[in-house]
């Protein structure tokens, strides 16, 4: 018997964990963040050789810009993409003892991962903003609560009613709780 987004029973002898809380979602999101911050900028300097150290922009490289940020782009998506459809977790998921499944407890195919990540993107993205606005002294108090409040409804909601997030609901995965000691399926 399955239960989306609680703890699931198979048999009666299977028990997998229970959904994984906000706290542990945003710590392994923040620590994928960060590697993928460290990736991007190994990636920006591998790609400044080409321009002799000049920064990527439009007045340096011209259109060659637009391909540099499709390759950042790629780079995010085949992190999350790979990671996600190979054994339903990254390695802040891993950190955090977490995985994402389907409703039927697989791990999510690549059209699943690509949905939750263009979902999920504005609101992480968003929430980032409004923070560097502020740590800018760009933007007060108030636009960052604006930024913070879709991706804090998201979580408020999964909390609330337990049917997941916005990303959860609409690439029908689920975030659960990996047992310590227990690898991943």
């Amino acid at each position: 018997m399955q239960s989306f987004g609680g703890a699931t029973r198979s048999s009666g002898t299977d028990v997998r964990a229970a959904g994984a809380g906000t706290f542990r979602q945003l710590a392994a999101a923040t620590y994928d963040g960060l590697l993928l911050v460290a990736v991007l900028m190994l990636l920006t300097a591998l790609l400044q050789a080409l321009t002799h150290g000049e920064a990527i922009t439009h007045a340096t490289v011209g259109g060659f810009e637009y391909l540099y940020r499709a390759v950042l782009a790629l780079c995010v998506v085949a992190y999350f993409g790979s990671s996600w459809t190979r054994s339903g977790q990254t390695l802040g998921m891993k950190a955090w003892g977490m995985r994402l499944e389907t409703a039927t407890g697989g791990v999510p195919r690549w059209r699943d991962a690509a949905l939750r990540l263009a979902v999920a993107s504005p609101l992480y993205l968003l929430a980032i903003a409004g923070v560097l606005l502020l740590a800018s002294h760009r933007g007060g108090w108030l636009l960052l609560l604006a930024c913070l409040l879709p991706l804090a409804f998201s979580f408020g909601w999964n909390a609330a009613t337990g049917a997941g997030t916005l990303h959860d609901r609409l690439s029908r995965t689920q975030m659960v709780r990996v047992p310590p000691g227990r690898a991943a399926a």
